[in-house]
C-alpha cells in the first residue's frame, strides 16, 4: 500500500489536505463558467426552507423541483428574501451528468488510481443547502471541494450515543441523527460530554472523512463539491451482513403496512417491493459466505503519522463540545415554526417498532449469532 493511501485508511480522524485538485479543469472554472457548462441541462433539485424546528428537514419534506444552475445562485442571493435552499445533490458522474466534462477528474493522487468521474458523485447548492446529519456505515469518503465554501461539523462514531440515531427514514447504508443540526437551539442542548470537529472546506480542499464518523454539511456559499467513497473490506464485509439484516428488519415492518406509512418509513430513493424480503435473505446468505471466505487482509505496515512534504494537511481530534459550536450565518435563526402536530398512531406505532428492531444492539446480537452458528455448521 503506497505512503498516502494507508496514512488515509489508518487515519482514525479527519484530515483535510490542500492545494489538492491543480490538475482538476472543473476546479479552475468560476461560476460563469459552471453556469455556461449547465446553460441547456436542467437539475434535479431538493427544495428546502430555511427554519428552525426541532427535526430535520427529511428528504421526504423537501419539495422536489427542475432548476437551471443558474437559478441556484440566484437562490443564493436571494435567500433572506426566498428564505429556500436548492441541492443538486448526490448525482453519479456519467448518470444524471455528462462524464465528458469531468474526464480529468482522478483520485489518484490519493492512491487510487482506478477511481475516476464514473466512481464520483457531484454535490451543487445554494447557500443553507444541507443534509440531515448522519453516518456512512460504508467505507471512507473522500470529498473535494471544488467551488465556494462548506461547514462540516464530523463527530466520532463513539457519540452516536447522544445524537439520537435512527435508522428512519431507512436508507440502505446511513443511520441518521434525529437531532436538527440546522437549528442552533437544538445543539446548544447536546450533553458536553458530546465531542466534535468543525472543518471549513475552501476550494482545492479534500477532507478526508474516517469510517462510521457522523457528519452534519452546510453550504456556506454557492458551492460545488465532488466526492467518492472508499471500500475498506475489513469493515464493509460485516457491516454489509448488518445492513443485510436490517434491510430484512424494514421488508418484515413495511410488507405489513400501508404506502402512506410506508412513505412515513423510507427515504424516497428507497422502496418496499414484493421481493425485498426474499432480496434481503439472499444478501444476508452471500454476506455470511463472503466473512467465512475473507483472508485477512490487514495490512502488515505500521500507519504513517507523517507523509512526504509535498502533501499539505491538516489532521482534526474532536476537541470542541459540539454545544458550544457558533454559527456565523445569520439565516439559520429565521423562521422558526413550531413542532408537527401528532403523530397518527399508526405510524408512531410502526416507526417505534421499525426502530427498535434495527437498534444496533439488537442487530450485532442477530450477526454475532449469525455468524457464529455458521460457523458451527461448516
Amino acid at each position: 500500500m503506497n505512503n498516502i493511501k494507508n496514512f488515509i485508511e489508518s487515519s482514525r480522524v479527519p484530515i483535510v489536505f490542500n492545494n489538492m485538485l491543480d490538475d482538476w479543469d472543473p476546479f479552475k472554472w468560476d461560476l460563469d463558467k459552471w453556469n455556461n457548462t449547465f446553460e441547456h441541462q436542467s437539475l434535479d433539485c431538493r427544495k428546502g426552507r430555511i427554519t428552525c424546528t426541532q427535526e430535520p428537514l427529511w428528504e421526504s419534506k423537501c419539495l422536489h423541483e427542475s432548476h437551471s444552475f443558474s437559478e441556484i445562485i440566484n437562490m443564493s442571493n436571494n435567500i433572506e428574501n426566498s428564505g429556500y435552499w436548492l441541492y443538486f445533490d448526490y448525482k453519479y458522474i456519467g448518470e444524471k451528468v455528462d462524464e465528458n466534462i469531468f474526464k480529468s477528474i482522478s483520485w489518484k493522487k490519493f492512491g487510487y488510481e482506478n477511481l475516476g468521474p464514473k466512481d464520483s458523485t457531484l454535490w451543487i447548492g445554494s447557500i443553507g443547502a444541507h443534509t440531515p446529519c448522519h453516518q456512512d456505515l460504508y467505507g471512507i469518503n473522500l470529498v473535494a471541494q471544488v467551488h465556494g465554501k462548506k461547514r462540516w461539523i464530523l463527530m466520532p462514531p463513539e457519540m452516536g450515543k447522544y445524537l439520537k440515531p435512527s435508522r428512519i427514514p431507512y436508507e440502505e447504508s446511513s443511520c441518521y441523527s434525529k437531532i436538527n443540526f440546522s437549528c442552533p437551539d437544538n445543539i446548544q442542548n447536546i450533553d458536553n460530554a458530546c465531542k466534535c470537529v468543525t472543518v471549513v472546506l475552501s476550494p482545492g480542499d479534500v477532507l478526508i472523512v474516517p469510517h462510521k464518523w457522523w457528519h452534519y454539511v452546510e453550504n456556506l456559499t454557492t458551492a460545488v463539491s465532488i466526492n467518492t467513497w472508499i471500500q475498506i473490506p475489513k469493515y464493509d464485509n460485516k457491516a454489509r451482513l448488518s445492513e443485510s439484516v436490517v434491510r430484512f428488519m424494514v421488508s418484515s415492518v413495511c410488507s405489513g403496512v400501508s404506502k402512506n406509512i410506508q412513505m412515513a418509513l423510507l427515504n424516497p430513493n428507497e422502496k418496499c417491493s414484493s421481493s425485498m424480503t426474499a432480496e434481503s435473505i439472499n444478501f444476508i446468505d452471500q454476506s455470511i459466505k463472503i466473512i467465512q471466505t475473507e483472508e485477512d487482509t490487514t495490512d502488515s505496515e505500521e500507519p504513517n503519522s507523517t507523509l512526504p512534504i509535498k502533501y499539505q494537511y491538516k489532521t482534526y481530534e474532536p476537541d470542541q463540545c459540539l454545544s458550544k459550536v457558533q454559527f456565523d450565518t445569520k439565516y439559520h435563526r429565521y423562521n422558526h415554526t413550531p413542532s408537527s402536530s401528532k403523530p397518527d398512531l399508526n405510524t408512531d406505532i410502526s416507526h417505534r417498532l421499525l426502530d427498535s428492531l434495527c437498534d444496533d444492539t439488537v442487530i450485532n446480537q442477530i450477526v454475532n449469532s449469525l455468524i457464529k452458528k455458521d460457523e458451527k455448521l461448516s
